[in-house]
């Protein structure tokens, strides 16, 4: 099968493009002293556990020019965190992100490579054609090959419990044959070394057991974050002699349903037999927000000079009535939030809902039903929904995700007289970025690592007591919030 060439990986960054920002002295706190002289004068590794808002960035960067020599390399979680922190470290410290760790392993065991998003997604197509009717299929099977990479998987088993794990729906296909397409998959796209995808990036380094450049001074950032392929890809670049230093809050660990490892954090500890040390005190929450949050992390503190806020009540009428550009309003799930965006849009109130990715897909939806109207598309949502929901129930599955995405659909049609006001709907909801200057709608998931002076959260979408991670969710929710928190209600 013939394939389009790909762009090359992106050219780093120039000096010029990232201005150095110079060190920033702070009065720092015996917490962040303690950390400093752990890096500087201790042994073995660290993990500092690093609360929310607790100044994290500005103490990885002060911990930096407390290494007492050696190659330093700061492992990001993304490239805009990258981005920062290569602009705030001294320039003795190598900051990537651990695509680009896994792919300088990749060029160097392999020459020059080309990066081509669509290479899985190329195999699938060539054993399942790119008929319409198998989208679906092609869907999932990409995204259990992306699972079954972050999980190393090697075999049957393997793939069978991630699968089962995430939910990932078979279609028409048995388990057997599905899981069949996924090896299949995972070989072919193993054995192209010319060609990768953002997934090869990490996981090639570890299937082909690559030699990956050593440091005496590993840094990783956002450890909860990490799936089990990078966690390793992470610390494999440690010398024998050298130290990892871990940063991350075990509690703002929300990404299990993309297949970050849920208990990452302890996973690294344990394995590294780290010293913990905390980052507990924040400054970026009023203390009644704090106060909020110790229900679910007791040890969180306000720094003694932060404001002391106001955590309140509101019905849903007073959050429509109050809300202004610059607020956030959280949610556990997207569906409640359609109404609102769309009642405050028609008020003449800028908002939008991120989730550019998830607009994508309810389109997506809306072309499936090949329906010409809005009455059949309805009809159509419903089928659809009923037997999904009975097919994973019978596979003894959640479908919340199911009634999620319908839910958002019916909400889109609501009021809408054709599919094409329903798809010009989409298009005006559904952004990404951070902008101060409307109102932002957001699920949890997407609005971590952000923050507003005031908070909106919808109280009835969250159920803590369903598990640790629903418990993470609330506390990522309430801590988003500067000033001002306040409960309310989706209906």
């Amino acid at each position: 099968m013939a394939y389009p060439r790909a762009k090359s990986y992106p050219k780093k960054y120039t000096k010029k493009e990232l201005p150095k920002i110079a060190r920033q002295y702070h009065n720092w706190s015996s917490l962040q002293l303690a950390i400093f002289e752990e890096i500087a004068s201790g042994s073995g590794n660290l993990h500092v556990d690093a609360l929310a808002g607790t100044g994290k960035t500005s103490t990885l960067v002060e911990g930096f020019y407390h290494v007492r020599s050696g190659l330093v390399l700061m492992v990001a979680f993304n490239k805009s965190i990258q981005i920062e922190l290569q602009q705030r470290a001294p320039d003795s410290v190598t900051v990537l992100t651990l695509h680009a760790l896994g792919l300088r392993a990749i060029t160097k065991a392999f020459g020059r490579v080309t990066v081509d998003g669509k290479k899985a997604m190329g195999y699938i197509e060539a054993e399942l054609g790119k008929e319409p009717e198998t989208f679906e299929l092609r869907s999932n099977i990409a995204k259990a090959v992306s699972l079954a990479k972050g999980y190393l998987c090697e075999n049957s088993e393997d793939v069978l419990e991630v699968i089962a794990k995430h939910g990932v729906d078979t279609c028409d296909k048995s388990e057997e044959e599905f899981i069949a397409l996924v090896l299949k998959v995972m070989e072919t796209t193993k054995k192209d070394i010319k060609r990768i995808d953002f997934d090869d990036m990490i996981w090639f380094p570890i299937t082909y057991d690559m030699a990956v450049m050593k440091y005496d001074y590993v840094f990783i950032d956002e450890a909860q974050d990490l799936n089990a392929c990078q966690i390793e890809l992470a610390l494999r670049s440690k010398k024998d002699s050298g130290r990892v230093i871990s940063v991350g809050d075990e509690h703002q660990a929300i990404y299990g349903f993309r297949g970050a490892d849920s208990n990452a954090i302890n996973n690294i500890v344990e394995r590294m037999s780290s010293k913990r040390l905390p980052l507990s005190v924040t400054y970026r929450c009023a203390k009644s927000i704090v106060a909020e949050a110790q229900e679910f992390v007791e040890d969180y503190e306000a720094f003694h000079t932060n404001k002391e806020g106001v955590v309140r009540e509101a019905s849903r009428d007073q959050m429509i009535e109050q809300a202004r550009p610059g607020d956030f309003i959280l949610s556990r799930v997207n569906a409640p939030l359609i109404k609102l965006c769309l009642g405050f849009l028609k008020a003449g109130t800028r908002a939008n809902i991120q989730g550019r990715d998830l607009g994508a897909n309810l389109a997506w939806m809306i072309k499936k039903s090949k329906a010409d109207d809005v009455d059949s598309f309805l009809v159509w949502l419903n089928n659809w929904r009923a037997m999904e929901c009975m097919r994973l129930a019978k596979l003894n599955r959640n479908s919340e995700i199911i009634e999620d995405k319908a839910e958002c659909l019916e909400a889109l049609c609501e009021g809408a007289e054709t599919l094409k006001e329903v798809k010009q709907n989409i298009d005006r909801l559904f952004h990404d970025g951070d902008d101060t200057n409307r109102i932002m709608l957001s699920s949890t998931h997407k609005a971590k690592g952000l923050e507003r002076e005031r908070v909106w959260v919808l109280r009835d979408t969250y159920r803590p007591s369903k598990g640790q991670e629903e418990e993470n969710l609330l506390y990522v929710a309430i801590t988003r919030s500067i000033s001002e928190l306040v409960y309310t209600s989706s209906k």
